[in-house]
């Protein structure tokens, strides 16, 4: 009986995946050389995350890795046709998954390198040129709302593991593991679109709120709003400005693609 060539792929898949016999009576001389792929492709994606994660990888060491990585891999086989997107649930279950989940900085060490992976690698866009601003009419001003850039993101921290990547990325040993932080920290990351390098920066609190609801179709009226109403309660009567000044920083490093008028009319 002829067997078809989806056939055979689908049994080399399924032997690479769960170690199934069914294709070696298909191969020459019983497949005795085929047990090269029987480690190659699983190793093959341990290197993968290993790179993607380096970080993480430094501040578990080799064997942790390995473990929580296979652990990982058996809860979230391949299914994209590229193995870019091999690494995109392994925040989410590192904070859910024990023991690891014990350690807050493992998902945030992995949070902060995905998010430096997909900026550096996310499509190109135009970006808003601030002289754009001067052409909205005054009565449109509080109806303005942004689009933002693919590269632009941010990301919630819990632990202090920035100094910690510093240190692995630069090729150097960290001498000293993450701490948590006092305070829970936001950090725009993003791709300068001149140098094609990632940049990132911590916000304050009041930036961080305004972004995200910026990104969420907030209105610069709202932005006024929300920044309008401090820690304590008290009114910030130069909220516009406060405002105005953190738009024209947005524009400067590139995080804003275009502006629209909301209609108002429409919910």
């Amino acid at each position: 009986m002829t067997t078809s060539l989806a056939d055979i792929q689908s049994a080399f898949q399924n032997r690479l995946l769960t170690g199934a016999d069914d294709l070696m009576p298909l191969l020459a001389n019983g497949g005795r050389f085929f047990k090269v792929y029987d480690n190659a492709y699983s190793l093959r994606l341990l290197e993968v995350l290993a790179e993607d994660f380096s970080a993480l990888h430094t501040l578990l060491g080799d064997q942790k890795f390995e473990q929580a990585m296979r652990a990982y891999l058996a809860d979230h086989p391949s299914q994209h046709t590229s193995i870019r997107w091999l690494g995109r649930h392994l925040t989410e279950w590192l904070g859910r998954t024990e023991p690891w989940r014990d350690h807050r900085e493992l998902a945030d060490m992995a949070a902060f390198e995905w998010a430096l992976g997909l900026a550096f690698d996310a499509p190109d866009a135009p970006v808003l040129e601030s002289e754009t601003l001067a052409d909205v009419a005054a009565s449109e001003w509080p109806s303005i709302i942004f689009s933002f850039h693919p590269a632009f993101r941010t990301v919630d921290l819990l632990w202090d593991i920035i100094p910690f990547q510093q240190i692995v990325t630069r090729d150097d040993t960290p001498t000293a593991a993450p701490m948590p932080l006092e305070h829970p920290a936001t950090w725009a990351v993003w791709r300068d679109p001149d140098s094609l390098s990632v940049c990132y920066s911590q916000l304050d609190k009041g930036e961080a709120k305004a972004l995200n609801a910026a990104r969420e179709g907030a209105t610069f009226a709202d932005l006024c709003t929300l920044l309008a109403e401090t820690a304590d309660e008290t009114v910030d009567e130069n909220a516009a400005a406060h405002a105005a000044g953190m738009l024209k920083s947005w524009i400067d490093n590139c995080w804003i693609t275009g502006l629209a008028i909301k209609d108002n009319d429409k919910p």
